[in-house]
């Protein structure tokens, strides 16, 4: 199971009619330090982690001549690689990674004020 260090609410995302909440998150995972996760809100107001995106590259502000935001490069779909295995548990560890990054600081409140 992941450990979420940091996370923190980005933006809102549009895919047709649905919104999409971005979140950064920080993990323990060496092969993938920094992710990206992206939730909607359920028909019964919950939310749910719908994927998990691996940045393959970062680059800080300004180096590419933009002033105000970050720069991310290439990003890789990794839900399956991080939630699927033998032992049946994916879709509750998927949850629980989940839960525990809408815990952290305000990023519950700024999910539920943004979708």
């Amino acid at each position: 199971m992941l450990t979420v260090r940091h996370a923190a609410f980005r933006r809102v995302l549009a895919r047709g009619r649905q919104l999409y909440g971005e979140v950064e998150v920080h993990t323990d995972l060496a092969r993938a330090p920094r992710l990206l996760a992206y939730f909607r809100k359920e028909d019964d107001g919950r939310l749910q982690l719908v994927r998990v995106m691996k940045e393959d590259s970062y680059l800080e502000p300004g180096l590419l001549g933009v002033a105000d935001l970050p720069v991310y490069a290439a990003t890789e779909d990794v839900t399956e690689q991080l939630f699927s295995g033998p032992d049946h548990a994916a879709g509750e560890d998927r949850h629980l990674f989940g839960r525990q990054i809408v815990a952290i600081g305000e990023v519950r409140e700024a999910l539920e004020q943004a979708l």
